[in-house]
């Protein structure tokens, strides 16, 4: 079965199917994934949906994440926009050390012009992964 990120606009949905490109239209309320069969051809594919308004681009690499307290951590970023970032704290501990609309900072050693200079807000925490969006 295979994987495929798709967009979501107001719940809905224009699915294309991978293997013999029959399109219909969905319906979704608020979930993840889900798994659709075609009604073409029978193949079934895993959805991911992505809400965003803005894309995310998938970027991987160490971040230096500072607290206010002066608490440095390391995460690892997953993605990033023009508005946010999102990554993993990679110890347990150190999640404890973050929390839901706390303000921090992040730097990257390995492209220090990747990451504006500014503060972030903690918009969710998701198990290990950790939204931030950029203060304004």
């Amino acid at each position: 079965m295979k994987t495929k990120e798709f967009r979501v606009y107001d719940n809905r949905l224009l699915f294309k199917c991978p293997e013999c490109g029959k399109r219909r239209n969905y319906n979704f309320p608020r979930v993840r994934s889900k798994t659709i069969r075609c009604d073409g051809c029978g193949a079934k594919t895993k959805c991911l949906f992505n809400r965003r308004p803005q894309l995310r681009e998938r970027q991987s690499g160490f971040l230096t994440l500072k607290t206010r307290e002066g608490k440095e951590i390391q995460v690892m970023m997953r993605d990033i926009s023009s508005g946010g970032i999102g990554f993993e704290v990679t110890k347990g501990k150190d999640l404890r050390s973050i929390r839901r609309g706390q303000e921090i900072s992040l730097t990257s050693n390995w492209n220090p012009r990747l990451i504006p200079k500014s503060r972030f807000k903690v918009q969710n925490i998701h198990g290990f992964r950790v939204g931030v969006m950029i203060k304004r």
